[in-house]
């Protein structure tokens, strides 16, 4: 009787330490309860205007990071740009890559165009994949539909400062690309 009674202790014990529950109750599942969702990756962060075209879009910009898995085992993981603007301008972009700041559009420099120093060695580039405007207002190029968005941010300490550059038709350095005005925030 001692016996069976070690075993049954020790059979509790075993599943106690796998994480188990040896005695499921009726309708009971054995699949992993989430209490809350993860967190994100990188929170938000909250930039105010610093030049006209800026106050124009959306004088107050809220702007996260996430990273988005892939549907099937075939598909790429994808970081997704996300800005919120206080009137309702709301762009959700993919990174389509990092390319210089003397790649041209229009015939004038990124490095140029965005007002960033010598030494930067890249820039951001997003595709566009949904841009949503305020009825009062335009986009992150104004009435025209913007296609890609240049990213700058310093990447040492010192101002915290962005900067964002729309382009209609193509991106930086394809013949169809076209400007639009230069963003730049300020960090709340």
């Amino acid at each position: 009787m001692n016996l069976r009674i070690a075993l049954i202790a020790l059979t509790l014990a075993l599943a106690a330490c796998d994480g188990q529950n040896p005695i499921a109750q009726d309708g009971a599942s054995d699949a992993p309860q989430l209490d809350a969702p993860a967190p994100d990756s990188e929170p938000s962060r909250v930039f105010s205007a610093a030049n006209d075209g800026a106050r124009t879009v959306a004088p107050e910009l809220t702007v996260s990071i996430s990273t988005r898995l892939p549907d099937n085992a075939e598909g790429d993981v994808q970081e997704v740009l996300t800005l919120r603007g206080a009137n309702g301008v709301i762009v959700e972009a993919t990174v389509s890559g990092a390319v210089s700041p003397a790649t041209q559009v229009q015939g004038q420099t990124l490095r140029a165009l965005l007002s960033i120093p010598v030494e930067e060695p890249q820039v951001l580039v997003y595709r566009i994949s949904s841009e949503s405007r305020p009825q009062s207002g335009g986009g992150v190029c104004g009435a025209e539909e913007a296609a890609y968005v240049v990213v700058w941010e310093p990447a040492g300490p010192g101002e915290p400062v962005m900067k964002l550059l729309g382009l209609t038709g193509g991106q930086p350095g394809a013949a169809n690309a076209r400007a639009c005005a230069m963003l730049e925030y300020r960090r709340s």
